[in-house]
């Protein structure tokens, strides 16, 4: 089933489109919206649609820019154009971008279904053409392809001289590949793939590092391949970087490897160190799978935080919860764990997993804020924890935690201490802001925003776009059980200027409207 985004700033056109046209009847799936391109644009990211279905004039990106950085960061996305001007040079743009369909509005739903269905029959002959030629093509590599891999694949050796490095750099740029760049970041790509497997996948990593343009290139390595990033400064190749390996982990033929392990490796700004980058990123590889790490990619600068690499012990899940969350915030994320416990038979089993679970946290928090857990934590405290034998024992848990909490604070290494942590801080006060995207947080934090997120699915477990919108309905819920405001109302107040919008999502998320919900509370009036 293909997955379609549609994004279009007219709520009534979406609504018709989103709720007239039979998407699943006809093999398709909405997977999401948006009104305009500057929102769509992490959703798409986080979502990765096969379809794009798009409006042409919008406010804050219009859907020529959206379409060009959809076409930049996923090349194989199908692009359907929506536009209610007959407007030639929009035609140009859409064509020169590589748009497979261009529609005026308004349009039926017999219109969009052969659209679609045009659109996805293109998208699965190439992809069968791409797997059927993908054989062929190992055939026909030429000579030159395969040296300069031979070649790049020296720089990635343990051992070479400067005299080897500058007549390769020669060697190179003699074939059309300049290598010279201010600064160059290693990708190791780890995946188990045996034969034809492999070929394929080396072969799709090779084309998608063509398509860069020059400024990545790839060579096979025995457990994977490995990729040369180049940049023209620090925060330039970093986005790069995150960027093609997100691409690289999203590729057909690696996205179903449950093994696969992208490491990127330190940034140097010397060519002559590219084997100091290329050891960093192996030593990242190295320590990731001696430890157990769950993310797809991951960073020399994650080795430092705590959560990239700790065992993986089931009991895991309340440390990674608690380990960057406010104080204030402990009972709530406390209340989703006792919540969740039995009402008669299991209570024991239940409880007993959430009292060692909250001792194992709150060791390791102390731990992280660089105290000594005998020392810093009561040992009375955390045998009363240990001994709480139904739920209404859970007071003593909610005390060892909260003196964890209150040592990591002491100790300067709470909510703000890593890009993710002070993301959610942020998050946790401008969630409001309407105009609010990735890219700001990414900059509030200091990293790029291929990278920020990147790190921050993996370490929430959810993307950038579902942990915002959580925030946001939350909020909107604790408005609708405490205040008469009306559900337009609080849309602005949470974030969204657009309220019909907002209870398409509020529906989505809580499966009742904002005027169900309100019913549902007997605290304040229906004020719809």
């Amino acid at each position: 089933m293909m997955k379609v985004f549609l994004v279009d700033d007219e709520i009534a056109i979406r609504e018709n489109l989103r709720n007239s046209f039979p998407w699943e009847e006809n093999g398709f799936q909405l997977v999401g919206e948006a009104p305009d391109g500057e929102m769509a644009l992490p959703m798409i990211r986080d979502l990765n649609p096969d379809i794009l279905l798009t409006d042409i004039r919008m406010p804050f990106m219009d859907g020529v820019q959206l379409c060009a950085e959809v076409k930049r960061m996923m090349p194989w996305v199908g692009i359907v154009i929506l536009s209610g001007y007959d407007d030639f040079s929009y035609a140009q743009q859409a064509i020169s971008l590589g748009v497979k369909e261009y529609l005026l509005k308004p349009i039926t739903a017999q219109e969009l279904g052969r659209a679609l269905t045009r659109v996805a029959g293109q998208i699965a002959a190439e992809r069968s053409a791409q797997e059927d030629m993908e054989s062929l093509r190992r055939d026909v590599v030429s000579g030159n392809q395969f040296l300069r891999e031979k070649l790049l694949a020296s720089l990635f050796t343990e051992e070479g001289d400067r005299f080897e490095d500058e007549q390769l750099m020669r060697q190179m740029r003699q074939m059309g590949v300049n290598l010279a760049a201010n600064c160059y970041v290693v990708i190791d790509i780890a995946f188990p793939l045996k034969d034809e497997a492999r070929a394929r996948a080396r072969t799709a990593l090779s084309d998608l590092a063509e398509a860069t343009g020059g400024s990545v290139f790839t060579c096979g390595m025995a457990h994977g391949s490995r990729a040369l990033v180049l940049g023209d400064n620090e925060r330039d190749v970093e986005e790069r970087a995150y960027s093609f390996a997100n691409s690289a982990a999203h590729l057909p033929q690696l996205e179903g490897c449950e093994a696969l392990l992208l490491s990127i490796g330190e940034t140097v700004n010397d060519y002559y160190d590219i084997r100091r980058a290329m050891k960093s990123a192996r030593h990242v590889r190295h320590v990731a799978v001696g430890q157990g790490a769950s993310r797809r990619i991951i960073g020399v600068g994650e080795l430092n935080d705590a959560t990239t690499l700790l065992n993986s012990l089931e009991l895991s899940p309340l440390y990674e919860r608690l380990q960057y969350a406010p104080e204030g915030e402990l009972d709530a994320i406390l209340a989703e764990y006792t919540g969740s416990l039995p009402d008669s038979g299991g209570i024991e089993l239940a409880v007993g997993y959430l009292r060692i679970a909250a001792v194992i946290a709150a060791r390791r928090i102390v731990e992280d804020a660089g105290a000594d857990p005998q020392q810093a934590l009561d040992e009375a405290l955390i045998a009363q924890a240990l001994r709480a034998e139904d739920a209404s024992g859970l007071d003593a848990v909610k005390a060892l935690l909260r003196a964890a909490l209150e040592c990591r604070d002491r100790s300067g290494q709470g909510v703000g201490d890593t890009p993710v942590g002070r993301a959610r801080a942020y998050l946790s006060k401008c969630f409001a802001n309407p105009n609010l995207m990735l890219q700001d947080v990414a900059s509030e934090v200091g990293i790029s925003q291929s990278h920020f997120s990147t790190v921050f699915a993996q370490e929430t477990g959810i993307t950038f776009t579902q942990y915002l919108t959580g925030l946001r309905i939350a909020k909107a819920k604790e408005l609708l059980e405490t205040t008469p405001l009306r559900s337009s109302e609080i849309a602005f107040q949470v974030g969204y200027n657009d309220a019909h919008y907002f209870s398409y999502l509020f529906k989505k998320h809580t499966g009742v409207t904002p005027s169900e919900y309100r019913k549902s509370n007997k605290n304040q009036p229906d004020a719809e």
